[in-house]
């Protein structure tokens, strides 16, 4: 799996890093260590996805894992691409683009998202997950 390391304007910035690690994990399917990342509660909206088995509510560190490891079981990370990152004070917006295949049929869904993350304390208090649910619906089994 393909992933390209964030260039942030300033080495150290602690919600850049925290982005870095995020995608990093993500792109390894290491739910576990993404959830690590969040505050408790968060709040957190993705693009609503018609039929998709992963949760669309999610308050705890255990709902985020639950998210990303049926999110992974459904479509699965070719790569994860940034391309752009802009940060202010404790809240970052990332562009990129997602490479994923289905499980079962390989059929590819490549998409471009967008990725806003609050921080407080050091950890993720907010996540809105901007996807292609067009394309994400289509390649779902039905």
């Amino acid at each position: 799996m393909a992933t390209e390391s964030l260039e942030p304007a300033r080495t150290g910035e602690p919600v850049v890093v925290l982005v870095e690690q995020l995608v990093g994990r993500w792109a390894v399917g290491d739910a576990v260590g993404v959830s690590r990342l969040f505050a408790e509660p968060v709040q957190w909206w993705t693009t609503p996805v018609p039929g998709a088995p992963w949760p669309a509510h999610v308050r705890t560190r255990r709902e985020v894992e639950a998210f990303f490891i049926a999110f992974r079981g459904a479509l699965e990370p070719g790569g994860i691409t940034s391309q752009g990152l802009v940060v202010d004070r404790s809240d970052a917006v990332l562009m990129g683009r997602l490479d994923l295949r289905t499980p079962a049929g390989g059929c590819p869904v490549n998409q471009h998202f967008a990725l806003s993350i609050g921080v407080r304390d050091g950890l993720i208090s907010d996540f809105h997950l901007y996807l292609d649910t067009f394309a994400i619906r289509l390649a779902l089994p039905r």
